[in-house]
Order: structure tokens, then sequence, then C-alpha cells
């Protein structure tokens, strides 16, 4: 089994911040990457057809993460809805407000692509 996620992990008050999402978004990004590209290292991909594979995986990439942002902001819109009875849009939710679920999401989501 894959060692711990290199992630930063503080309080989820600590991560309410613009430039703390967007760095746990790139580094989940890059290792994302690197899990892909070690996948299809492994399967051997033939030259002629690795460009496109790669083309592929940056798509993949950027689907997977607006998937789990969006997956993340869906928990906080529920958990408004649970314990405030408040429900708030999931299109009203900062990105940086969910900057700790992204970071769990993400280990599932690599512990997934190993």
């Amino acid at each position: 089994m894959a060692g711990p996620i290199p992630f930063d992990r503080e309080s989820p008050d600590d991560q309410c911040s613009r430039s703390e999402f967007k760095a746990q978004r790139d580094k989940l990004q890059a290792l994302l990457r690197e899990a892909k590209k070690a996948a299809i290292q492994r399967a051997e991909v033939p030259a002629a057809d690795r460009h496109r594979a790669e083309m592929a995986l940056e798509r993949d990439i950027e689907h997977r993460l607006q998937r789990l942002i969006l997956r993340a902001k869906g928990m906080v819109s529920e958990e408004m809805l649970v314990r405030h009875q408040r429900e708030i849009p999931v299109d009203e939710i900062p990105d940086y407000a969910v900057t700790h679920l992204l970071v769990e999401l993400g280990e599932k989501e690599l512990q997934d692509t190993r």
C-alpha cells in the first residue's frame, strides 16, 4: 500500500485562504499527474500513442479536480443544512472554504489511482 500522501495538514480554520486553497489544489494536481504518468508507463503505452494519452491525462486531471471541489462544496452545503437547517447553494460556497475537504478527498482519489 502507498505511503502517506504529502499534503500539508492544518486545522480547517487555518486553511480558509485563497492562497492555501491554490497551493493544495496545485499540489493535488501534481500528485495526480505523477500517479497517472506512472500508470501510463506501467501500461507501456507505445511512443506513438503516448502524446495522446498525456493530453487525455491533463483533461482527466482537471475533470477530477473540478469533481472533487464540487463534491466538497456539496458536503459543506449538506452539513450546513443538517447542522443549521440553512441551505447554502453549492455555487455560493467559495473554493477556499473547502480546502480541508479537498485534501481529504484528494487523498482518497490518489489511493484509488495508485
